[in-house]
């Protein structure tokens, strides 16, 4: 976990602001785009309204870790960073943004 926070972290500061929050654009480039193809798809913003609990137009380091976490405790065997953050995706946030609803 402490692996994907070091990469988050970088992204976290693309904007010249560590503040734990990434721009849904900043999210996709550095995690989602090896699950999502298209950014402006509408499974992609299924994924991103899912992760984004508070509505805030952003990604959290909260939001996320929640997923990183659930992967952990559902598959102990985890043992890199690129695995975590698969079954996070494959089988944590892609099955959960499955009830999203796009409005508009």
């Amino acid at each position: 976990m402490k692996e994907v926070k070091a990469e988050w972290d970088e992204w976290d500061l693309k904007d010249g602001v560590k503040d734990d929050q990434v721009t849904y654009d900043a999210f996709y480039n550095g995690f989602m785009s090896v699950y999502f193809s298209c950014y402006r798809c509408e499974e992609t913003k299924k994924a991103l309204q899912a992760l984004d609990m508070d509505c805030n137009g952003q990604v959290d380091w909260n939001e996320f870790a929640l997923y990183l976490k659930w992967a952990l405790r559902q598959h102990p065997e985890i043992d890199t960073k690129h695995k975590l953050i698969d079954v996070a995706f494959r089988k944590g946030l892609i099955p959960a943004m499955q009830d999203e609803v796009i409005n508009g």
